[in-house]
């Protein structure tokens, strides 16, 4: 080999080196340009209080939740008002959530992860989409939400324990050639309208008088008590009641808690079903329609009336101190009592679901409060 063939060769491999040494560069700097972002938040300066409109998007099911003067609405429910803790305790994740491991991975790869953008057709393999945005419709964020991370639980018992979820896989819209994952996998991320509506419906407190009517000609009764302490009577006759039954009732008024809101006017077939009348100690008056069931639910439709006391009745030898006292306890919880009820006034154009199982005992006629019934049984009225 002469010289000069020598230091060709010697030339072409410390080319060949130098270029290796630059591909290397280049990838270490790639691995640390996407690593770099461990330990970030996952959607960088996000403020909770600045969003005004969130979008849950799933293969076949979407929830737009909007806020109007400070208000949340659900849109699929015709702007029924929204769960606020469960946006409130959603939004806070989204802004806390940071990336725990990043990589990047090719569109055809991540079937496996769900992580398919969801196009309105059912799959296995397609995500969550939740979409943020801001005043005037301004982008805050976007997640695709894919597969969730499990582990398997501790357990010291021979077999294996039950896999946990422990974090998502997740693309977000501001990187998206690479998959994160998160240490939380998000169950509140359903598209399902119902989820995420104020789930509080009446509160009927104090009952004195109650009235039970069907449009299907089931036996009609009419109850009252002279105070809370006392039993109930039928108000009719002097025939006996069964006390326990009646009591069972008014214990299910002090909390009914709605499923879902219904956008048809047209369902419930209220006519033919079971009205109930309540009077309170506090001059309030609720009506409670009950239509028919729809699965496990029991279409249900409620109107209040009346306005309770402006002023505290003493109780007796009441000193000055201590009536007072009362009087400043009753402004200040008569506040938080009419906020109530300014929304259990708004209430009456809506029909609502209710799971039967929590009002079965509204729908019982005369035959089932008498002593000696029988054990109530599900019906249509």
């Amino acid at each position: 080999m002469s010289r000069n063939h020598f230091l060709v060769l010697i030339g072409v491999l410390v080319a060949l080196a130098v270029a290796g040494a630059g591909v290397m560069w280049l990838q270490r700097s790639d691995w640390r340009s996407s690593n770099s972002k461990v330990g970030e938040k996952l959607i960088p300066g996000l403020v909770v209080s600045a969003v005004e409109k969130m979008r849950i998007v799933e293969a076949n099911e979407s929830v737009t939740l909007n806020r109007v003067d400070d208000k949340w609405q659900v849109a699929e429910r015709d702007g029924y008002p929204a769960h606020i803790d469960r946006i409130a305790e959603f939004m806070a994740k989204l802004a806390d959530l940071k990336i725990t491991q990043l990589e990047p991975m090719a569109e055809s790869q991540r079937a496996r992860l769900q992580l398919l953008e969801p196009k309105g057709e059912p799959t296995k393999d397609a995500g969550v989409v939740v979409e943020l945005e801001g005043a005037g419709g301004k982008s805050l964020g976007r997640l695709l939400l894919g597969k969730r991370v499990v582990m398997q639980a501790q357990t010291t018992a021979p077999s294996k324990g039950a896999a946990q979820p422990t974090g998502r896989y997740v693309v977000t819209g501001s990187d998206a050639a690479n998959v994160a994952v998160i240490l939380d996998p998000l169950p509140n991320a359903e598209a399902k309208p119902g989820l995420w509506l104020s789930r509080d419906l009446i509160r009927v407190s104090n009952a004195k008088a109650m009235q039970w009517g069907s449009g299907s000609g089931r036996p009609g009764w009419s109850v009252i008590r002279e105070n809370e302490t006392k039993d109930w009577r039928f108000a009719d006759s002097g025939e006996k009641l069964d006390n326990n039954k009646v009591q069972d009732l008014v214990s299910v008024l002090l909390y009914i808690a709605l499923a879902d809101v219904v956008t048809d006017k047209t369902k419930g077939n209220f006519d033919k079903g079971a009205t109930l009348k309540v009077q309170s100690f506090d001059g309030l008056g609720y009506t409670i329609r009950l239509g028919d069931l729809e699965g496990e639910n029991r279409y249900i439709k409620v109107a209040l009336t009346g306005e309770p006391p402006t002023v505290r009745v003493p109780g007796k030898d009441e000193t000055a101190e201590e009536k007072d006292k009362l009087d400043k306890t009753f402004v200040e919880n008569r506040k938080a009592w009419m906020l109530g009820l300014d929304r259990e006034r708004k209430l009456e154009p809506w029909t609502f679901l209710v799971p039967n199982s929590n009002i079965e005992s509204l729908s019982r006629d005369r035959t089932q409060i008498v002593p000696g019934a029988k054990k109530d049984e599900p019906k249509k009225s």
